[in-house]
């Protein structure tokens, strides 16, 4: 290998090195319930994001949006923890989206959203 190569693979190593560690801190959604594009059954009364690591209080918020974008129910952290709860009004059948707005601990902000569907009651 010639010197240019060499000067290469320690650049993109030391290149690698540098960023893994911003990456290993941001706050990944692990779970929820409802979970992504679930199709649901039941009620939901309550709206639960389970993160890597916890979120920051104050910054990190949850939304509750109707199919035509209305904002149903939104809190805010009040404390730092792994969980972000959402307690929701009672539900219609119908398609909902959930947003998340959390601070890392690296100081990152993580954003995300998915759909969830309320299906209707076979005996109504």
């Amino acid at each position: 290998m010639s010197r240019m190569s060499y000067a290469w693979v320690a650049v993109l190593a030391g290149g690698l090195a540098i960023a893994a560690p911003a990456q290993a801190h941001h706050q990944f959604l692990v779970a929820s319930f409802p979970a992504s594009k679930q199709v649901v059954a039941g009620p939901v009364r309550q709206i639960k994001l389970v993160f890597q690591g916890k979120a920051d209080a104050v910054i990190s918020t949850i939304t509750l949006k109707s199919q035509n974008g209305t904002v149903i129910a939104k809190a805010t952290q009040k404390e730092a923890s792994r969980e972000l709860l959402l307690d929701t009004p009672a539900l219609r059948p119908g398609l909902y989206e959930v947003d998340y707005r959390v601070l890392a601990t690296d100081g990152e902000i993580v954003e995300g959203c998915f759909p969830f569907l309320i299906q209707a009651s076979l005996s109504a």
